[in-house]
């Protein structure tokens, strides 16, 4: 459990009142990544959702028979954003991976239980659903740009 004071600092809590942000701090822990640990395979199930403290995380494609590399990452989030968004949507499957880039601290709270806190209590499901929404939305616009200047490269180079 963290405390509700690092909680309300954090911007995916920010609306929340007093017993709302003790309510997410019971839920919450810290872990520490070490530079290339894998913390999300895509396609797997989502566990936990996570808030990143410290240090940086590339989310990246898979390609089969291929080792991951920097060249598959789409985005590279760092302290302040969410990681494991997929923990609050269904399926519940991950849609990226997440590598950790140096060492990173996170705060991870387990998919049932936040879930279970959302529908519990409406007014928190609602803020955080909104934010999540958003930040959805600003990875699906990166992730059209990446596949926008990859169709031009082709149509340029007559791939």
């Amino acid at each position: 459990m963290l405390s509700k004071e690092k909680i309300a600092s954090i911007e995916m809590f920010k609306g929340f009142g007093q017993e709302e942000l003790e309510e997410v701090a019971e839920l919450c822990e810290e872990v520490t990544f070490n530079d290339g640990d894998r913390i999300l395979t895509e396609g797997q199930n989502a566990d936990h959702f996570f808030i990143l403290e410290d240090g940086s995380v590339d989310l990246r494609f898979e390609l089969p028979y291929r080792k991951t590399s920097k060249e598959m990452t789409v985005t590279t989030i760092g302290p302040g954003e969410c990681f494991g968004w997929s923990a609050l949507v269904r399926p519940h499957k991950t849609t990226l991976s997440c590598y950790s880039t140096g060492k990173s601290r996170a705060i991870r709270m387990g998919r049932a239980e936040l879930l279970n806190l959302c529908e519990r209590n409406n007014h928190i499901g609602f803020v955080l659903m909104q934010k999540v929404a958003t930040v959805i939305g600003d990875r699906l616009t990166k992730q059209q740009a990446v596949f926008i200047k990859e169709v031009g490269d082709s149509l340029q180079f007559k791939w």
